[in-house]
């Protein structure tokens, strides 16, 4: 009879593989935002703009428009905010860290690494960084459990990583 057992999940720090931070994104995301909410005020105030025509004709097309850049600034504005930052789990039985992202009850794993593949691990206290197989930084661990990290490095030097 086999039973299974639930990996340790960590809390994150950088839980994303290493990248140039230059601010391009926060920008891209700054901007959309602000056309977003542009959208949203330019379909309000096609319908409060003084001196309107009230044409019927002209009525339908305000509609449309404005339906059409409400949903628009609606859609621009939930992209302008930030994805959640994907869990860490470590499985010190199968020896293999894992990325998770948990939306409601699905589950997916972006990214997994053995232990005996990681290019590189730094023991600082209970602090843990570990590199992928492809040298970039897969994740960075806070472990405030002692028996979890005292789990955790144990594993890895069994692995020959530390």
């Amino acid at each position: 009879m086999s039973s299974i057992v639930d990996p340790v999940t960590f809390d994150t720090i950088a839980p994303q593989p290493v990248r140039t931070v230059d601010g391009t994104r926060m920008l891209l995301r700054g901007g959309q935002g602000v056309v977003g909410a542009a959208l949203i005020l330019t379909a309000l105030g096609l319908w409060v703009a003084p001196g309107a025509s009230w044409d019927h004709e002209l009525v339908l097309l305000k509609l449309l428009i404005s339906a059409v850049g409400a949903m628009a600034g609606v859609a621009l504005l939930q992209g302008f905010v930030r994805p959640a930052a994907p869990k860490i789990e470590v499985d010190t039985i199968r020896h293999e860290v894992r990325l998770v992202r948990i939306r409601g009850k699905d589950r997916f794993v972006l990214d997994r690494c053995a232990f005996k593949d990681l290019t590189r691990v730094e023991d600082t206290g209970t602090y843990l960084k570990l590199w992928g197989g492809n040298g970039a930084l897969l994740a960075e661990v806070a472990a405030s459990d002692r028996v979890a990290h005292r789990s955790l490095v144990t594993a890895l030097r069994v692995a020959g990583k530390l």
